[in-house]
């Protein structure tokens, strides 16, 4: 089963099943944002300056990983 086309938040690009992601998703909310790892400092950028609970994942390859 493949997950649908997820873009980063941060650079735009696709992020590619085979890449590890960073989730973000406000606590009050269902809304979720991605980012490549390599993007993980916008995401701390926008975590930082909203004044909102925040939860943040790492999303790796493997699934014994997660």
């Amino acid at each position: 089963m493949s997950r649908p086309k997820i873009r980063c938040s941060a650079c735009r690009k696709r992020i590619p099943d085979h890449e590890p992601d960073v989730v973000l998703r406000r606590l009050d909310g269902t809304r979720r944002r991605y980012y490549h790892t390599r993007c993980t400092r916008a995401a701390l950028d926008l975590v930082t300056e909203a004044p909102n609970a925040w939860h943040m994942t790492v999303r790796h390859v493997e699934e014994m990983a997660n």
